[in-house]
């Protein structure tokens, strides 16, 4: 018997016949591959996003201020007396209170005018009585003057007895006459004070918009001298103080960027009280030596009070306001973390990742951007030379895995994060 051939099978019945060699081919090729695991396609790379949107970034330096009125004065009467009446504003049946603006020359209060109209009156008479000694005094002096004149003109006629009582007579008239004028002088002094005190037996507002801030006075009732019964104040315009060191009042010998105060600066003012507006308010004044406290120098700021529709003023004596010393460097810009940011293609330039929509699938795309300053680990992108703008999803996580066209999954909650992607680039 022959030897049986390799790839020999044997047929029924015993006989052998040899298997085609292509069917042996394909049966080593199944069983290699029933060896090997199946190949998995890679899925969509997780990353986080944020989404670009302005942001303010604040660069200024702030100050606390206290708001004080622009004018401030208080009434009294100059000499005691009893309260006759109180000023009533136009179609208000009450006396001045609290609260209440008055125009300049407005009568507040008045006195009972009694005891004050009879002492002017009777100095009055007095000064007319001394008026009429002076005269009489007068045409005596002139009599005796003449007659002196007379007698002692003739000669021998006259006596020497009698030109000396001529002469006796002329001295005493001239004496009469000095003390009348004497007297009216002083006469007339006490009219003038009888006169003016009766007309301060009224108080009158000294200037215009005079706010009544406090009030300790009432009808019928009985006030000292010098005792203080109103005290006004100005609010039409209000002063705002606050201190600043010595370095933003100085004029260093290079240009530095740190803040400067000087005089007819414009600064801002913001308060919780009427937050979400602000207000221009000029330096008048700076203080042209240190507290010995606290080593700042005062500033001091001027600016129009508000009228606020329902009456009174925006601004009100002891309110805390913020000042904003260079606020004008204060501005909304594109902030990214530094880790969004890489390197370009080539050198100096710089790019980040944005992810995008193609075709129904999200994928990243390399973007150049333009950088400006650092604020807090955070980077600004400048819109010019910069490839994303607002509302760019900018990736911030995972990106040394990503190349450009990487399909990628948004996930997480990560600043900015957008909950579905974004349109089609």
């Amino acid at each position: 018997m022959s030897a049986r051939t390799r790839g020999d099978v044997k047929g029924p019945g015993g006989a052998g016949r040899r298997a085609p060699a292509g069917m042996v081919a394909c049966v080593l090729a199944l069983a290699a591959a029933g060896c090997r695991e199946p190949v998995v396609a890679p899925g969509p790379v997780p990353v986080r996003v944020k989404v670009l949107r302005p942001e303010e970034i604040v660069l200024s330096s702030r100050f606390s201020g206290s708001v004080e009125p622009m004018q401030t004065t208080a009434l009294a009467f100059k000499l005691p007396g009893t309260v006759r009446s109180l000023h009533r504003p136009p179609g208000l049946d009450r006396d001045v209170q609290v609260g209440d603006t008055l125009a300049r020359g407005t009568v507040i209060a008045e006195f009972d005018e009694g005891d004050l109209r009879r002492t002017r009156e009777s100095a009055e008479a007095r000064v007319a009585l001394l008026e009429a000694r002076v005269a009489t005094a007068t045409d005596s002096l002139a009599i005796a003057a003449r007659n002196f004149e007379r007698f002692a003109g003739s000669s021998g006629s006259v006596s020497e007895a009698a030109r000396d009582d001529a002469d006796a007579r002329r001295v005493a008239a001239a004496g009469e006459l000095a003390a009348a004028e004497h007297s009216l002088a002083d006469a007339r002094v006490q009219l003038d004070q009888a006169a003016d005190n009766y007309a301060n037996r009224r108080l009158v507002v000294p200037f215009d918009n005079a706010t009544v801030a406090e009030k300790t006075i009432e009808p019928g009732e009985r006030k000292a001298a010098h005792e203080v019964a109103f005290r006004l104040i100005d609010i039409s315009t209000v002063r705002v103080r606050f201190g600043v060191p010595d370095t933003m009042i100085g004029e260093p010998a290079l240009r530095t960027t740190a803040d400067r105060v000087r005089i007819g600066q414009e600064l801002r003012i913001t308060a919780d009280a009427f937050e979400g507006r602000s207000l221009a308010a000029t330096v008048a004044k700076i203080a042209p030596q240190a507290d010995p406290m606290t080593r700042t120098f005062l500033v001091e700021l001027t600016l129009p009070n508000p009228a606020l529709p329902q009456g009174g003023r925006l601004l009100r004596p002891g309110m805390i306001v913020t000042v904003h010393v260079g606020a004008e460097n204060d501005r909304s810009v594109l902030l990214l973390p530094m880790a969004a940011i890489h390197r370009g293609r080539s050198d100096g330039e710089l790019m980040v990742y944005e992810a995008v929509v193609e075709r129904g699938r999200e994928v990243v795309r390399a973007r150049a951007v333009t950088p400006g300053d650092v604020h807090d680990n955070q980077i600004e992108i400048l819109p010019d030379g910069s490839e994303v703008g607002p509302g760019s999803r900018v990736v911030v996580t995972t990106a040394e895995r990503l190349t450009d066209g990487l399909p990628v999954r948004v996930v997480g909650d990560g600043p900015g994060t957008a909950a579905t992607p974004g349109g089609a680039k």
